[in-house]
């Protein structure tokens, strides 16, 4: 009697994450090490080029969210020198959570401490004088806390230093009320922030480093309500975050602070529990686009 030969085995298609290089089978929705979505990684490699990803950074309460969704839904109308086309609809989630949250005149709800509950964004921008460059915009909306923890305990979220290794442009959001009114903190934060941003980029061996050629645009945020910072936002910077200042200088070669507000007034309230809160009665976003188009004109 003779045996049939045995079947090969069928193995699922796999394709590499677009944030960590790892094979993740194409049944997957989701990148098992990272989470970042698979669509995401399926649709930098249908372009056939390298990505060139931007990513969001800040501590926690520095308006990540708000800033982030805002500049989606800004990007999508496309009647700005710069048009971005959203990915999925799990690129929609944090632009659409932001808008419904100032239309009902409150903010958008804190972002999980934990990585899969992050919500990620892949938006395709291109300048309206040079269509056919896209540059991606591919980021978790990272909880501060999580950041905090990075860098306080390397590789605490490897997602984060993935997407940051995977980056050509950063956009480093700090809150100007907080460093008006407590700079010592939030520029010790400022340090160690950059200071990690530098070694992923450029290793710790070296004892003669280069400057680091990434462009970082630096955005003070909540200026409507710290009018200082609009008025010169480097000199602002110099004088409440001295040692973001130096670091920049010492590490980076390109890099420009901006400043940017959301709400025109707001009121304060409480919630149920007696805590107090910020309400934008309207929105007047200004120093939105500004940052991402100067990155994209160091690219």
């Amino acid at each position: 009697m003779v045996k049939a030969a045995p079947s090969p085995e069928v193995r699922d298609p796999q394709i590499n994450c677009a944030c960590c290089d790892q094979l993740v089978a194409t049944r997957h929705m989701f990148c098992p090490n990272c989470h970042a979505p698979l669509e995401v990684s399926q649709v930098v490699a249908s372009r056939g080029a390298p990505p060139q990803f931007i990513t969001l950074l800040g501590p926690s309460g520095a308006g990540k969210t708000v800033y982030l969704g805002l500049l989606l839904d800004m990007l999508s109308k496309g009647n700005c020198p710069l048009r971005g086309l959203p990915n999925g609809p799990f690129s929609l989630a944090v632009q659409q959570e932001t808008i419904d949250a100032l239309q009902k005149q409150r903010f958008p709800e804190k972002t999980p401490s934990e990585a899969d509950q992050w919500r990620w964004v892949h938006c395709e921008v291109s300048a309206t004088k040079r269509p056919k460059r896209v540059i991606d915009i591919v980021t978790p909306d990272l909880a501060g806390e999580a950041i905090a923890l990075e860098l306080e305990h390397e590789n605490a979220h490897p997602v984060i230093r993935s997407v940051i290794s995977k980056s050509c442009g950063l956009l480093v959001l700090f809150d100007s009320g907080r460093a008006r009114d407590d700079g010592r903190t939030e520029d010790i934060f400022a340090m160690k922030l950059i200071s990690y941003l530098a070694n992923a980029y450029q290793g710790d061996g070296s004892l003669r480093r280069r400057k680091c050629k990434v462009p970082l645009s630096i955005i003070l945020t909540k200026s409507d309500s710290c009018p200082e910072a609009s008025t010169d936002p480097a000199d602002f910077a110099a004088a409440t975050m001295p040692g973001l200042v130096q670091g920049c200088r010492r590490h980076f070669s390109r890099y420009q602070f901006f400043a940017s507000g959301i709400v025109g007034s707001y009121a304060m309230g409480t919630d149920g529990y007696g805590r107090r809160l910020h309400m934008p009665l309207h929105v007047e976003p200004h120093g939105i686009l500004e940052p991402l188009q100067w990155l994209m004109e160091q690219l």
